[in-house]
């Protein structure tokens, strides 16, 4: 009745390595890949907050300095 569960045939210790290596192997790809894909999300994330705050500090530059000159004048 089960008969597609059993194996048809008994693998070598060899075979079983090799498989064993190739799981491995495709593990730390995707893990990697993963790796990549999260860095590379990263990268977007601080590039854009880098340039949020160059264009903050060119606007904080061009504005009147209030406190400045207010502390100039009580001085």
């Amino acid at each position: 009745m089960f008969e597609y569960l059993s194996p048809r045939s008994l693998a070598t210790p060899q075979e079983v390595i090799e498989y064993l290596e190739l799981q491995q192997a495709a593990q730390d790809f995707r893990l990697e890949v993963e790796h990549r894909i999260k860095l590379d999300a990263y990268y977007q994330w601080y590039d854009q907050v880098a340039a949020e705050n160059r264009r903050d500090l060119e606007q904080m530059r061009s504005e009147v300095n209030v406190l400045a000159w207010v502390s100039r004048r009580s001085a």
